[in-house]
């Protein structure tokens, strides 16, 4: 059976984690220039669509994006968007042709709100878990910089989780992360507490997975995506 269009897969979540790699893994961003035009589509696009990016980071074959949308329902428009100008950039760059991302972005809804923040660690320690750079900050094409240096990148919009506007309790913040809160965003879903729920489902493709029905457990049968190996190429 075909699978059905995104569109009829989303929840009521404005939340979502967006992963997409290049095809087979191939380098997307070779260079600053390519992150740079990356991030000007990304503006261009944050505005016609009036999504709010709270976290983002761009590697070298893929990137992540924490956001919110006023309408969930353009979500495949949004990064469908954003990645076709890109690829017809790149293309027209490197002389290429075909195929630049993975056919289908992953997302990971956020239902609650308390797990904005730690996503949007996971994200912006990508470098850091990859041994790419010491401090999460340091990396040049990432939303670390803007919570910690306060310097507006016309991306990033303050997480509406994060009330302190000191740079050194955010960095704090982003040393604190623990193999569990990884393990929230790595792997073949995402384990999302709802709100007013003790028990806790998975998340796949923005559909609610392993809840109870009667005395059977409803399990996933494929992978989302493994976002936090090395990536085969690096921006320098």
């Amino acid at each position: 059976m075909p699978r059905k269009p995104r569109k009829y897969q989303i929840t009521e979540s404005l939340y979502y984690h967006i992963v997409n790699r290049g095809v087979i893994r191939q380098t997307i961003f070779h260079d600053k220039i390519d992150a740079r035009e990356f991030i000007e589509i990304l503006k261009q696009y944050k505005i016609r669509e009036e999504t709010e990016i709270y976290h983002w980071c761009l590697m070298g074959n893929h990137y992540h994006l924490v956001l919110k949308l006023k309408n969930p329902e353009r979500i495949s428009k949004l990064i469908g968007g954003i990645q076709q100008v890109y690829a017809q950039y790149h293309h027209k760059r490197y002389h290429t042709a075909g195929r630049l991302f993975g056919s289908r972005f992953k997302s990971q809804v956020i239902e609650d709100e308390d797990y904005l923040l730690v996503c949007g660690r996971y994200v912006e320690r990508n470098p850091v878990r990859a041994k790419l750079v010491k401090n999460a900050w340091d990396w040049a094409d990432s939303s670390a910089k803007y919570y910690v240096s306060g310097k507006k990148d016309k991306i990033t919009d303050k997480n509406p989780q994060w009330s302190d506007d000191s740079s050194q309790e955010y960095k704090k913040w982003l040393e604190k992360e623990t193999e569990e809160d990884v393990e929230l965003f790595h792997g073949p879903g995402t384990v999302i507490k709802l709100k007013g729920k003790e028990s806790k489902r998975l998340i796949i493709d923005g559909r609610i997975v392993g809840h109870k029905k009667g005395r059977k457990t409803i399990r996933p049968r494929y992978n989302i995506f493994r976002s936090g190996e090395m990536p085969s190429n690096i921006l320098e």
